[in-house]
């Protein structure tokens, strides 16, 4: 599965039109200059620089697109092809991979325990990122323009069973159900949103939830803006990365894929972007908002559900130190697990191959998670 990195074939240069970007970045097609906009980046921790690297030097190639953080593991997607370049989380290359069947990634995006990938299609890839296979392959049945360039995880759509969020450039939004359906549209008029490459949902900061956008203003913006998800609307708050100063001298970008997460840095509610640079791409992190270390330390938040789909064994992994309390259900609410672990590994080989629900209680916290048994 892992490769060697190769270079890009000549053939996938962008046309004249894309001058002055870098080589492989994949620019808006109808990108206006008027659009150009300046950042209300505000003294406080929002938008505070937690990293930049310059991950087009460090792989050895730009044309990175997609970006998701995945089991301590930060994967970027090499644009219009089907490799995925794997990183560490202080930006060091690690190495390349493909995946059977999934190709053309634009997006990555996750509900904690799967990856989905977008090609700009209608097509989401359900991928397993432990055995790093394909799953299952989602067609999104949208009634918009909306493609998979912009392909963003949402936990609260259809009643809380989750979907996405779904855009392509200049479009409206469409958000579809796990299994393509089309849920809901919103109309360009009202998100306001033009030029968009990333998303992300955050059910985190204060005031939420929001969708955040990564869109390319002006020939030379990268624009990330908040959206309230309520309603799918501007809250004003916005931030240019080619104007904050945290680019390196003489760097500019357009915008990549952009992913959220509470464990990439810790402590901190990170939002991860892609600048699809000149000269090189960029890897950058900024604070959303604090984590206060007491709740980080007594509280579950998360936890990690490893391998999944798993056959005799899962390993069950929290930041939170004590006995986990396990309760597993079938899918039609018949408890078969009860029991308490003192470790990580629970004991599954007497459950019939299926799809499970696995409860974890910690410090009178309980979160759930879905469990795939072959």
């Amino acid at each position: 599965m892992v490769k060697k990195l190769q270079a890009y074939a000549l053939g996938l240069i962008l046309s004249a039109g894309a001058v002055g970007h870098a080589q492989y970045a994949e620019i808006n097609p109808v990108i206006d200059a008027s659009q150009t906009t300046t950042s209300s980046n505000a003294t406080t921790a929002l938008f505070d620089l937690l990293f930049n690297y310059e991950i087009g030097n460090e792989i050895g190639a730009n044309g990175n697109a997609g970006v998701i953080y995945i089991n301590g593991e930060i994967w970027v997607s090499a644009w219009a092809s089907n490799e995925i370049r794997i990183l560490s989380p202080d930006g060091l290359y690690l190495e390349s991979m493909t995946i059977p069947g999934v190709t053309g990634i634009r997006s990555f995006t996750s509900d904690g325990t799967l990856v989905y990938a977008g090609d700009a299609s209608n097509v989401i890839y359900e991928i397993d990122p432990v055995y790093r296979s394909l799953e299952n392959t989602i067609l999104a049945m949208v009634t918009t323009t909306a493609k998979s360039r912009m392909t963003a995880y949402d936990p609260t759509l259809d009643n809380g069973n989750g979907g996405f969020w779904l855009s392509d450039f200049n479009s409206d939004f469409s958000a579809v159900d796990m299994d393509g359906d089309e849920l809901r549209v919103i109309p360009m008029s009202v998100h306001g949103a033009s030029g968009v490459y990333g998303g992300a949902v955050d059910t985190v900061s204060v005031g939420g939830p929001y969708l955040w956008t990564f869109e390319q203003r002006g020939n030379e913006d990268a624009l990330i803006r908040q959206l309230r998800l309520s309603d799918v609307t501007p809250t004003g708050v916005e931030y240019n990365y080619n104007t904050s100063g945290h680019q390196p001298g003489g760097n500019t970008s357009i915008a990549g894929g952009l992913f959220i997460s509470p464990d990439i840095v810790p402590g901190k509610l990170t939002m991860m972007g892609i600048g699809q640079g000149t000269p090189t791409d960029q890897l950058f992190g900024l604070e959303l908002m604090d984590l206060p270390l007491n709740v980080d330390q007594n509280k579950l938040t998360s936890f990690s559900l490893y391998p999944n789909p798993a056959t005799d064994f899962v390993n069950i992994e929290t930041t939170v130190s004590g006995d986990k309390a396990i309760v597993v259900y079938d899918m039609l609410g018949k408890q078969v697990i009860n029991t308490v672990i003192s470790r990580n590994r629970l004991d599954i080989s007497g459950l019939k191959s299926g799809v499970y629900m696995v409860s974890i209680s910690q410090n009178d916290n309980t979160l759930t998670k879905k469990l795939i048994v072959k």
